[in-house]
């Protein structure tokens, strides 16, 4: 591959066509990380024989010593096509490298968010792992296009000692076990949109769907066979285009044959099918798999360095005489296979082939990151819907600048491309070197004047020395200056992005169907912003630009004070704010974090400050206590955010507490049996439900109310809990809007199951209503309006309809109901007491709260005689709900952490073996 330099990369981002955004996605870290280094050794950046060892992409200090990624990192890397292609095309590829531990998953997030491919990198020898169905489920969510990556093939040689045709049946099996994890979430995706329940409609929505291009297929041309390690790698491509004249067969018809159940008929000259019922040598396992397997035997195994020279004739390659004078077998290895076989040709050509340049976004895509799923299409303005055009296009022509920023990066200013030292001209080393002349001649000089006139300057010198540093020395009245800088990792959707434009900030409650939304001037979640410096990313190290088009992966400069996390950067108020990041897995470990010297609190908190910048999953809360509390994925995270910390951030020494894992808590039925599994014997005054019953009063006495606390059925659980998200965004809705067909028909699903998973729950005799009818009089779901507690209404107060964008009914008696204006005081209190229970101040999970009674009396003074009635209805409605959960059996929930342990047969014990046959 041809060395370019930065400049000329620059040239090729403006061919939208000749752009391929990708991200590499892997749950085995080493062998994504070796794959990425070897595609940089395409371009000459590193030597392919460091590629692995090196890490080149895996920049930190604590990546290279634990050997795993710990954040992505991107490269512009520079590919041109094969001499026989017509025209010889070259293409600029915007290559990120992901993390694969679980730990830093939220990087996977950012990055598949900029991208219009992935590369599935999965182990054949570990095979599916639960991070490769995490990251194969966030590609089918963004409507990424995959390419698969069958990674160390030499292990099945030199570790599993595998002959060919063992190795190919478990490819197979590998290759079958990815494509099941891809057509089962395929097939969820397609039963939930359906909201399919019969088996009959089951098979039949499944067989109009079409899914011939979701599933890998070395034939289609999307599936690598490799060693990242060794340095080599292959495609049915490439052995057909090598066997094609020799078996007499046309390269295209070849390649359809070489994977499969096929074997080669010498004397008919045509490859026929059947080759396992006949017992004959797949074609794939003759032409292809005992090639490779004798080059291992000769060079790996057999250790003959004297067969080199022959080999490579054979091979028609060319090998330099160090190649000929190497001991190390896995270098000899890479010298002759790497040569034939190259991995950066092999995969690049894969994603040119199957990844989608930028201008050709599908539709679909487009407008699920373009628009927000409750949004109903109708009701935007036209100027947000001529976006659309601009977006799909990728026109860097085009006057509407759209941008997505997915993070933002903390960089050294040392390693800010102005702040580096330049090169020196031709010009400037003379002149250096004239002075180096100058101040010799000088001190041949100073050595021939008199003691007394060298001790006389030597007293002058030191003054000055001396006076110097006390008039430069006053400390900067904010403190230390920030030794990092924030760099946002974005993507360039629409226009060219250039320095010094100015764009406006759209924050997540942009709304430009508001008309005040729109106006430059009043515009309430919109703040104007200067684009900074530009740059492009080259792994550890940032190059300048003075303009990016779009379809191109940027880094801004100049937006720390602006951008948090992530946002929406636009020219115009009518784009419509980026839908959130599809986080894999949520932050659950949480951790104090102190200063090992007081006075170094606010270090402390300045350095919280820049994590919660830089990291995108990290949450940096200060607890009721006063602690400062981090919340991370896991104990690698936790590490990671310490070590920033004292490191880099805040660079001091802090103590951690010991990990505190999040708790629910929860009620559950009484029981029926003690704790020698004898039935319990209830008397008249256990059964009686009165004693279950709070109730409470405002402070003024004027309101009153009655609530009991039920258990909710499982199932009613895991039904909230699935649909969380559709809640969350169902109440940032306005009561006055109409709901779009799609979530109306979504809602009215979501309420028949509900109704199915009530049918147990247990009210005491306190109502005679049916399932139906209590469904109907559910007030509000918490916490935060999206939980799995309910808030249920059995009084004679008339709530506003729950499953509905308007009012339950317009009578003008329940109209004037005094309670009406109290009504979100009474759902706050419920929502407080929902997202911190009296056990442990833990979220609750799992409680349907009955509102029996609530009255007011309006005769007699006024209402707001002991202050505002609206805050003593919330804290009484908080009370109520905390009292009548204490009077239940409660219990804390605690999380389940689930994984799977894959080792080789020859690591269980006997007893093991004995029982698994």
């Amino acid at each position: 591959m041809p060395v370019v330099e930065g400049s000329d990369l620059v040239q090729l981002q403006r061919r939208r066509q000749q752009v391929r955004n990708i991200c590499i996605l892997a749950h085995v870290d080493h062998g994504k990380t070796t794959l990425a280094d070897s595609l940089v050794a395409s371009n000459g950046i590193i030597s392919q024989r460091m590629a692995g060892k090196l890490r080149y992409l895996d920049n930190r200090a604590d990546e290279q010593e634990r050997g795993i990624t710990m954040k992505s990192s991107s490269i512009s890397l520079y590919y041109q096509e094969a001499e026989e292609l017509a025209g010889n095309p070259d293409y600029l590829i915007n290559l990120i490298d992901s993390p694969g531990h679980v730990d830093f998953s939220s990087e996977v997030s950012t990055a598949v968010r900029l991208c219009d491919g992935a590369i599935v990198v999965v182990d054949v020898v570990e095979g599916v792992g639960p991070q490769t169905r995490a990251c194969l489920k966030q590609i089918y969510e963004e409507q990424l296009k995959p390419v698969l990556v069958l990674n160390k093939l030499d292990r099945l040689i030199l570790e599993k000692q595998m002959d060919p045709l063992d190795a190919y049946f478990h490819l197979t099996q590998v290759l079958e076990q990815v494509n099941a994890v891809l057509g089962s979430i395929f097939a969820s995706d397609i039963l939930a949109r359906e909201d399919i329940t019969k088996k009959d409609n089951y098979e039949s929505a499944l067989e109009e769907v079409d899914d011939s291009e979701l599933y890998f297929s070395p034939s289609s041309g999307n599936v690598v066979f490799c060693s990242a390690y060794d340095g080599w790698a292959f495609s049915v491509r490439d052995f057909a285009a090598m066997y094609a004249k020799r078996l007499e067969l046309k390269r295209k018809d070849l390649e359809q044959v070489l994977w499969g159940d096929f074997y080669y008929n010498s004397k008919k000259k045509e490859a026929l099918p059947g080759a396992q019922e006949k017992a004959k040598k797949p074609m794939f396992v003759q032409f292809v798999l005992e090639n490779i397997w004798s080059l291992y035997d000769i060079i790996a195994i057999r250790k003959d360095k004297d067969k080199l020279p022959g080999i490579a004739e054979k091979l028609g390659l060319k090998l330099a005489a160090r190649d000929l004078r190497l001991t190390d077998p896995k270098l000899q290895i890479k010298a002759v296979l790497g040569q034939w076989l190259p991995i950066d040709k092999c995969v690049l050509h894969m994603v040119v082939d199957h990844v989608p340049p930028p201008h050709k976004i599908s539709e679909e895509r487009a407008q699920r990151l373009l628009y927000p799923a409750n949004v109903d299409l109708s009701s935007l303005p036209p100027e947000t819907l001529q976006l659309k055009e601009s977006f799909t296009s990728c026109d860097a022509d085009s006057s509407n600048v759209i941008a997505f920023v997915s993070k933002m990066t903390p960089v050294h200013v040392s390693h800010l491309p102005q702040n580096r030292p330049k090169r020196l001209t031709d010009q400037e080393v003379q002149q250096r070197r004239d002075e180096v002349r100058r101040r010799i001649e000088e001190r041949k000089l100073q050595s021939e004047q008199s003691e007394l006139e060298k001790i006389s300057q030597g007293v002058e010198q030191l003054s000055t020395q001396v006076e110097v540093p006390k008039k430069e020395e006053p400390e900067p009245e904010d403190g230390e200056p920030n030794e990092f800088v924030f760099i946002a990792f974005a993507r360039v959707f629409s226009g060219t992005l250039k320095r010094g434009m100015e764009l406006f900030n759209l924050s997540p409650k942009h709304d430009p169907r508001q008309p005040t939304h729109r106006r430059e001037d009043e515009a309430p979640y919109a703040n104007r912003l200067t684009i900074g410096d530009l740059y492009m990313f080259m792994g550890g190290e940032l190059q300048l630009l003075d303009e990016v088009p779009a379809g191109n992966i940027v880094g801004i400069g100049g937006l720390e004070s602006h951008i948090v996390k992530t946002a929406t950067l636009s020219s115009s108020l009518d784009c419509t704010s980026f839908s959130e990041l599809s986080i894999m897995a949520t932050p659950i470990l949480r951790v104090a974090i102190e200063p090992v010297q007081p006075q170094d609190m606010p270090k402390l908190v300045k350095g919280l400050k820049l994590l919660n910048q830089a990291d995108a999953c990290v949450q940096v809360s200060v607890a009721p206590t006063g602690e400062h509390v981090i919340t991370t994925l896991g104990e690698v995270h936790v590490e990671k955010c310490v070590h920033d910390l004292e490191h880099s951030y805040a660079k001091i020494k802090v103590n951690v507490s010991k990990p505190i894992v999040s708790f629910r808590e929860t009620i559950v039925p009484a029981a029926t049996v003690d704790m020698v599994n004898e039935a319990i014997v209830k008397t008249a005054e256990d059964k009686d439900m009165s004693k279950k019953i709070a109730i409470q009063q405002t402070l003024n006495k004027r309101g009153t109310l009655k609530v009991i606390a039920v258990p909710l059925p499982a199932e009613a659980v895991e039904l909230l809990e699935k649909h969380s998200e559709f809640f969350k965004e169902l109440a940032a809705i306005p009561r006055n809007q109409l709901l779009s067909e799609k979530w109306t028909t979504l809602l009215a699903s979501i309420k028949v199951k509900l109704i199915a998973a009530l049918r147990d729950v247990h009210l005491f005799g306190l109502s005679s209503l049916t399932t139906e009818e209590l469904v109907n009089r559910i007030w509000a779901l918490g916490p935060r309006n999206c939980g799995t507690n309910i808030l249920l209404n059995l009084s004679d107060y008339e709530q506003p309809d729950f499953w509905s964008s308007h009012a339950k009914s317009s009578d003008t008696d329940i109209r004037s109901d005094p309670r009406k204006d109290f009504n979100s005081s009474l759902v706050n209190g419920f929502q407080l007491t929902s997202v911190a229970g009296p056990l442990c101040e833990e979220p609750m999970q799992g409680v349907c709260f009955v509102v029996l009674e609530w009255s007011i009396q309006t005769e007699g003074e006024d209402l707001n005689s002991r202050g505002p009635f609206s805050g003593q209805v919330l804290t009484a409605a908080k009370e109520v709900c905390r009292q009548a959960f204490q009077n239940q059996p409660q219990r804390l929930v605690t999380p389940m952490y689930s994984c799977n342990i894959v080792v080789n047969a020859e690591m269980l014990g006997e007893w093991f073996k004995l029982n698994v046959t």
